[in-house]
Parts: C-alpha cells; sequence; structure tokens
C-alpha cells in the first residue's frame, strides 16, 4: 500500500513539473561562457552544487594546460529534436574549441529523453574517435546514470575524457563486455525506478508537442479531415520568404488541405537552435550574424569583434563594432559563480562522437 502512495505522489510531481516546466528552447540555454566565464550549464536542476564546482574546476585546468574547451550542458527535454543534431547545432552557435585548434568537446544530457551526447571538435578526433568515446559512455556514464548516480557518472565521464584529450591512458573493457548490464533487482534499484518516472514524465512533453501537430485536423468549412501536404507540395501555398526560411532550415512550416473543398491554412514551427534571426527589413527569419574578433578582451581590457549581419532573402546587409567585456575571473577556481566572462573560442565539430540513452 505504501509503495503505491509512493508511487502515486510521484506521479502527482511529475504532472506539477510538466505544467510548469515544460521543454525549455535550445536557444535559451545559457553559455556558461559569457555568463560567468564557468564551463556548466544545468537548466532542470538535475546536478548537486558540488559537482558542477568539481566540473568546472576540472574542466578550467584541462583549458589551462592544454587549451582544450569543454562544454556540460543539462537540460530537461530535447522537444523532437534527436541529441545528435542538438548537440551539433548547439556546438556551433557555441563555437567550443580553440579557432586555430578545434579542440572543443560537448557533453550534452537531457534528463527528460534519457539522452548523452559528447559532441567532438575536428582537432579531438584523434584521440577521441567515436568507437573511444561510445566506450567511455557505456563503461564510466551510462551505468551509473541506470542506477540513478547522475553526478557520479557526469564526474566520471567528463574525468576519462579529459584523460583521453591529456593523452593520458584510459581504462577500458573489451567491447564484448556488457557486464554491467546484467544485475538483479534490489531494493536500491526499485527506489531508483520509482524515481525515473519524474523524469519520464518530463519525457512525455515530446510526445505531447509531437501529437499536437500531427494530429488529425478537421476542416473549419466543410468538416473533413484535412490533409497534411508534403515538402513537395507546400511549397506552392508558400510566400518566397517562407520558402526561404525552410530552405535554410530556420523554421519549418506544415501546410494542411482539405481535399473535398480545397480549404487550407499553414502553421508556423520556428527552429528552435538556429543561427538565424529576424530581419529588421524583411521580417522573415532569415538574418545571420558573423563575428570576427578583432582585439581579444583580457582581465584587465575590454576588446572589440566586427558583427556582419546577410540576410538570406532580402538586400539587407549590416556591419558595426561591438565591445567585448572584460574577462571576470572567479575568486576560485572551484566555484560556479561570477559576473560576467569570455566566449568560447571559436572551435568546429563535424559531427563525431557517440550518444547513448539510458
Amino acid at each position: 500500500m505504501r509503495a503505491l502512495v509512493t508511487v502515486g505522489a510521484l506521479a502527482a510531481v511529475t504532472a506539477l513539473l510538466v505544467a510548469a516546466l515544460g521543454a525549455e528552447p535550445l536557444t535559451s540555454i545559457p553559455n556558461p561562457r559569457t555568463r560567468d566565464s564557468t564551463w556548466v550549464t544545468d537548466m532542470p536542476l538535475a546536478l548537486r552544487a558540488d559537482t558542477i564546482a568539481r566540473l568546472n574546476s576540472t574542466i578550467s585546468d584541462l583549458e589551462r594546460t592544454t587549451g582544450a574547451e569543454m562544454a556540460v550542458v543539462v537540460i530537461g527535454s530535447l522537444d523532437g529534436l534527436s541529441v545528435e543534431e542538438a548537440a551539433a547545432q548547439l556546438f556551433a552557435l557555441w563555437k567550443i574549441g580553440k579557432a586555430d585548434k578545434d579542440n572543443g568537446l560537448l557533453l550534452l544530457w537531457s534528463t527528460g529523453d534519457r539522452k548523452v551526447r559528447v559532441e567532438v571538435g575536428y582537432g579531438l578526433e584523434g584521440v577521441l574517435p567515436d568507437g573511444k568515446v561510445g566506450a567511455i559512455l557505456d563503461t564510466y556514464v551510462i551505468p551509473r546514470f541506470r542506477s540513478g548516480e547522475f553526478d557520479e557518472g557526469l564526474l566520471a565521464g567528463v574525468d576519462v575524457l579529459l584523460r583521453a584529450v591529456r593523452n593520458e591512458p584510459v581504462e577500458l573493457p573489451p567491447p564484448a563486455s556488457e557486464s554491467y548490464e546484467i544485475r538483479s533487482p534490489t531494493l536500491g534499484t526499485l527506489l531508483t525506478g520509482l524515481l525515473t518516472v519524474v523524469p519520464a514524465g518530463l519525457g512525455s512533453v515530446v510526445g505531447f508537442r509531437r501529437w499536437r501537430r500531427y494530429r488529425r485536423r478537421r476542416c473549419p468549412e466543410c468538416q473533413s479531415v484535412m490533409a497534411r501536404l508534403e515538402e513537395a507540395e507546400d511549397d506552392s501555398l508558400l510566400d518566397k520568404g517562407a520558402q526561404a526560411e525552410e530552405r535554410i532550415g530556420s523554421v519549418d512550416y506544415d501546410v494542411w488541405k482539405c481535399p473535398t473543398c480545397s480549404h487550407h491554412f499553414t502553421l508556423r514551427y520556428a527552429k528552435w537552435l538556429s543561427r538565424y534571426g529576424k530581419c529588421p527589413q524583411c521580417h522573415n527569419r532569415t538574418k545571420s550574424s558573423t563575428e570576427t574578433v578583432i582585439e581579444r578582451a583580457t582581465t584587465s581590457s575590454s576588446g572589440s569583434a566586427r558583427v556582419e549581419e546577410r540576410c538570406a532573402f532580402c538586400s539587407y546587409r549590416a556591419e558595426y563594432t561591438k565591445v567585448l567585456p572584460i574577462i571576470v575571473v572567479s575568486s576560485s577556481s572551484s566555484s560556479s559563480g561570477g559576473s560576467s566572462g569570455s566566449s568560447f573560442g571559436g572551435g568546429s565539430s563535424g559531427g563525431g562522437g557517440a550518444s547513448r540513452g539510458y
């Protein structure tokens, strides 16, 4: 009876969390470098404060000794995106790693989707090939995540990844070893199973939003069931600006048409993580910006950068110079606080890395 009450309570908590939190847009994820010169962003507050402090300290030491950069990002939900797509786009948006070395790493964990992705910059693919990254996740992260030891799993995984970046020995079992998957149920694992109701509930938000988008719709004119047109068909019913948005991937449009009376309407879905913004001239989501550092900011002086804005649809062009704020160093390397900071170094990734569910 007590177990049933516990399950009921957890279900109630899940419902409240889903209603209150939903799934945050990826564009709202704070960049930890520009926020406070740290390396970790934990949107759903899934990690302990001491875990975040240790991660920041460890990654700061890596950057200081090797120049490599790593971001650890925890979100509540991917909201329909694949973890690979989300990680690749976030990596490209933040430009993790140094521009001349592409030595960046991103660990993205979606608690609601129960997915983890490590995205590897071009310059680190030699020491962290896809197979090795997958083995690190399988050995150090996923077993702990399945046991509910999320802080321990992240700390262990990041530690081994950074040892690999330093070319230090990394202990990995033979590829065929999967002993961690064979375990007898205990009271601890049963309780862990109950606790997973909450993140699973958050993940259900994704399914609801997909259902809301693709559910059957009736024509408001004649009540017939409408059909969602294929991409090739809907272009003829979109204006040129909307076609441009779809072409560059900043917005996705669904056109629903009634087969009986030909009534149709269009629904707009902006991509959450896109390098394109709203153009001030044509008002389409087709404006891109590139930033070139003229003078780097330091701990004693501000810097400057040239920003170029271009629209992929209309003739809008703009160039201006912006001030880069002075780099503020935290009073302690293990602190997760700070007031403002620098950005990542301009690195890029070619899609290398590995993803796992748990």
